[in-house]
């Protein structure tokens, strides 16, 4: 397991050179809000498996960006809820083919049999590290 986390360490240093402007976990984030962020902070931490106060504390710093925006809820005006702006938009969409691209890649160099055990195994290994959280 922890092999695993080290190779996701090094994967998200070598992405992070496509993304001059934001960090992959900033675009982790963005992705969130864009499925789920007028669900709350509260699903876009179970979504991401971030904690509520990473999420709190980097959606601080893509709302000052201008790429999301907090705003209450409608059933509830002290909860709050995340949206992507309109520039978070455009920017979410112009950057997210970048990540595929670059993992089809790495992807397409194994075996069918190693593709056929590595998918299982992932979702398998996702479900573990979900009744973790």
């Amino acid at each position: 397991m922890l092999a695993l986390l080290a190779v996701a360490r090094r994967t998200r240093g070598r992405l992070q050179p496509l993304f001059e402007d934001v960090t992959v976990p900033q675009l982790v984030l963005l992705d969130a809000v864009q499925a789920c962020g007028r669900e709350g902070i509260a699903a876009i931490s179970a979504y991401t498996l971030l904690s509520q106060p990473t999420v709190t504390q980097q959606a601080a710093g893509l709302e000052a960006a201008g790429l999301l925006r907090r705003i209450p809820a409608e059933d509830d005006r002290r909860r709050r809820v995340l949206t992507l702006t309109e520039r978070g938009e455009q920017f979410l969409a112009a950057k997210r083919g970048l990540v595929p691209d670059r993992l089809s890649a790495a992807w397409g160099s194994l075996t069918a049999e190693e593709q056929s055990m590595a998918v299982p195994l992932l979702r398998h290994l996702m479900e573990l590290v979900s009744e973790l959280a």
